[in-house]
């Protein structure tokens, strides 16, 4: 190497930008992605790393001890909400059931690969024996009286979380001891003359705010003008972090400012927050401000359970693409999958029932990235029954809703830009970026619109992403599509919430009959989930298209369509996954053996026992310009780090003969190589990668590859 490149390479070591990788190439950006540490199940206790999102549990014990949810009273569902987590922040071992849940109470216990199984079950009749089983685990209790305002449910629940304590009435204390559970009350909030939500919120920030970590915001409401609250979702996990639980009508200004001092002292790229608030674009909004996307999650049961499950993330094996031709190219968005508490419960049921239609069409299915740490058996069991022609992408924007560009006015919702300070539009990509690794989603809709700023970062800070939508709800026109440094495609969608099928129909109709065929067109659409448009009724739409438009029009996987979408545009695009490009691996391996290096996910490991001598080889077809390489190591199939490749070299070929170095890297630490490959090597139809050092135990590995290039 040069004096010049070892003087960069050397400062890019020094500020920890190399991930070990050394290049003996031209100087390009190593290893770009957001780094994230492997996830560790703890025995007991949490795991909360430093740019973990939500923290993982130990695995839950066998025989889980349920509680019946119907039968208890508001205050009741309160204490044991705050009891299921703090006995689950030791070990997961308390499961509150609602046996209302859509897809069945039991459902989720009874999958397959969750590994979950029922033990004692309480009901009202018994539960406090239920609570004196554990109760010796408990410090004591913390006393409040919703009578005097309901907020004082939450600013109890917070109190009593960050002191291992229950939130209790004077009611549900004293039944504790006629049953003869005696804990101690270590503080009593019925003396608090604070009757508004104003003045209980302000003494929350004063006395227990500071002591919180400030890395989630629970917002549940303790009651509305019905009489109902939310009293167990997610109340768990506050209870087990101790973080802090609130609720501001934020269609108030004086309240939404007082939750904006909340989001003010919370970090974007290292906070979240989780439920709801009193209207979706007072809400959102006012989080997006400070770059914190929220999990909606008001009717999510049972988390302090779930995000102990095994972490091991299956990421579904992707299709070839199909060829590029003069059609009218189509994708599917189906609705509302960043709400954790529909993935849980109504999508559960939809996806079972309409079995029989997935795989008829592609659907691409938006989700949250954040079940990789809340609930990653729930994102297991819909990436492990998925079909081929069933994608995946991430709900709204990305890790946690945000919406950063309001296009529909309502009342305390005006249009415009909601995030403007870069840093914290930054520090939300990067985080965005950490989950789109670790769930494997390669594409985002964006609810409503994003700035120019806001494009630039999710392109910059976001490697992972093919493309992203979005779209005018009804008061912005101005919202459009544009290409990002060359690569990273926004995709106005032509309808953002197609209601019916007429609706989507007449549409795509007036839109072929415009077209002249000269060359291919594209065009997303998001589905209301909630309509008429489930599964059976999306192949319904696609069989009609096709006789109306016979050889004109497909429908086409997400991650296809942004790809296919750069290959008509001259702009770069993943080779490995054009149908054109064949591989082989070392001598005697079948080309499905070399497949699994380049099929989309980590899951799937590619190796050869010939070690040093071993080879990946790709033909492209055809002579491509190359721009970026990515090599997932074994590291990133959450094998030991110790086996990823060490040293190795990328070469390309226009012959399959005469090979031309492109680059290499020596004393490799890093699960993921991912860099620009510098300008000017001369086009290559093949590719081939050679393992000059594998893993400690000589085998060369590699996940998976992506080569990007253009022709």
């Amino acid at each position: 190497m040069s004096g010049t490149l070892t003087s960069f390479t050397l400062w890019l070591c020094v500020f920890g930008l190399t991930g070990g990788l050394r290049l003996s190439a031209a100087p390009v950006l190593p290893n770009r992605h957001a780094a994230h540490p492997p996830v560790i199940t703890p025995a007991e206790g949490l795991h909360w790393p430093a740019g973990q999102a939500l923290p993982t549990f130990a695995l839950p014990a066998a025989g889980l001890d349920t509680l019946l949810l119907q039968g208890l009273t508001s205050d009741e569902q309160i204490t044991f909400s705050a009891f299921q987590g703090r006995v689950n922040r030791k070990k997961p071992r308390v499961l509150l059931i609602d046996g209302r849940a859509e897809e069945g109470r039991f459902t989720w216990l009874e999958t397959p690969g969750m590994n979950l199984t029922a033990g004692q079950a309480y009901d009202r009749e018994n539960k406090f024996q239920l609570m004196e089983k554990y109760a010796a685990e408990l410090s004591g209790v913390v006393l409040y009286d919703p009578q005097k305002s309901p907020h004082y449910r939450n600013l109890a629940a917070t109190a009593a979380g960050l002191i291992n304590a229950l939130p209790v009435t004077a009611e549900v204390f004293a039944a504790m001891k006629e049953r003869g559970i005696s804990l101690p009350v270590l503080e009593d909030l019925t003396s608090l003359p604070h009757t508004t939500a104003l003045e209980i919120h302000q003494y929350l920030l004063d006395r227990y705010w500071p002591k919180c970590g400030k890395r989630i915001l629970v917002s549940a409401k303790p009651l509305d003008e019905r009489g109902r609250g939310d009293y167990h979702h997610t109340r768990d996990i506050a209870a087990a972090t101790g973080e802090a639980m609130v609720w501001l009508d934020t269609t108030d200004p004086a309240e939404r400012n007082m939750l904006r001092r909340f989001f003010a002292d919370m970090k974007a790229g290292e906070a979240i927050a989780l439920g709801w608030y009193t209207t979706e674009r007072t809400g959102i909004p006012t989080a997006s401000e400070f770059g914190i996307g929220t999990m909606p999650a008001d009717f999510f049961n049972g988390a302090s359970v779930y995000a102990g499950v095994d972490h091991r993330i299956h990421i579904p094996v992707v299709p070839k693409m199909p060829a590029l031709q003069k059609k009218m190219y189509v994708a599917v968005f189906i609705s509302d999958g960043d709400n954790i508490q529909y993935t849980q419960h109504a999508m559960r049921r939809n996806w079972d029932r309409l079995a029989g239609s997935r795989g008829r069409m592609a659907l691409n299915w938006t989700m949250a990235p954040g079940l990789v740490d809340i609930a990653p058996g729930i994102l297991n069991y819909y990436y492990l029954t998925a079909t081929p022609l069933d994608c995946f992408v991430a709900g709204p924007s990305g890790m946690g809703y945000m919406m950063p560009f309001n296009t529909l006015k309502e009342p305390g919702a005006p249009v415009g830009d909601s995030l403007t300070d870069p840093a914290r539009m930054d520090g939300y990509a990067r985080l965005t970026e950490t989950y789109l690794q670790r769930s494997g989603l390669r594409a985002v809709t964006v609810w409503d619109d994003a700035t120019p700023m806001q494009r630039k970062s999710y392109e910059a800070n976001c490697r992972q992403l093919y493309g992203v939508t979005v779209q005018n709800f009804r008061d912005v026109p101005s919202v459009a599509g544009s290409v990002e440094n060359g690569r990273l495609r926004f995709d106005r969608l032509a309808i953002p919430y197609a209601g019916s099928f007429d609706h989507i129909h007449s549409s795509l109709k007036r839109r072929l009959e415009r077209w002249d065929g000269h060359e291919a067109a594209f065009h997303s659409y998001q589905v209301d989930v909630w309509g008429e448009l489930k599964a059976d009724r999306l192949v319904a739409l696609k069989e009609t298209m096709e006789q109306e438009f016979p050889g004109k029009i497909e429908f086409v996987r997400a991650d296809h369509y942004f790809n296919l979408y750069n290959e008509a545009n001259n702009l770069p695009f993943n080779l490995c996954l054009a149908s054109s490009t064949i591989m082989k691996g070392s001598a005697g391996q079948s080309p499905e053996t070399a497949a699994a290096a380049m099929d989309g996910t980590p899951a799937t490991v590619w190796s050869s026992v010939e070690g040093k001598n071993a080879t990946l080889e790709f033909d492209f077809g055809g002579a491509r310009i190359l721009t970026r390489l990515i090599l997932r190591h074994a590291g990133s199939a959450g094998l030991d780090p110790a086996l990823n490749t060490r040293d190795f070299s990328v070469q390309g070929s226009l012959d399959g003969t005469l090979w031309t170095d492109i680059c290499s890297g020596e004393n490799n630490t890093a699960n993921v190589t991912d860099y620009d490959l510098p300008a000017g090597p001369p086009p290559a139809r093949f590719v081939r990668i050679r393992f000059a050092d594998p893993g400690v135990d000589g085998q060369a590995r590699m996940a998976d590859v992506e080569i990007f290039g253009k022709p």
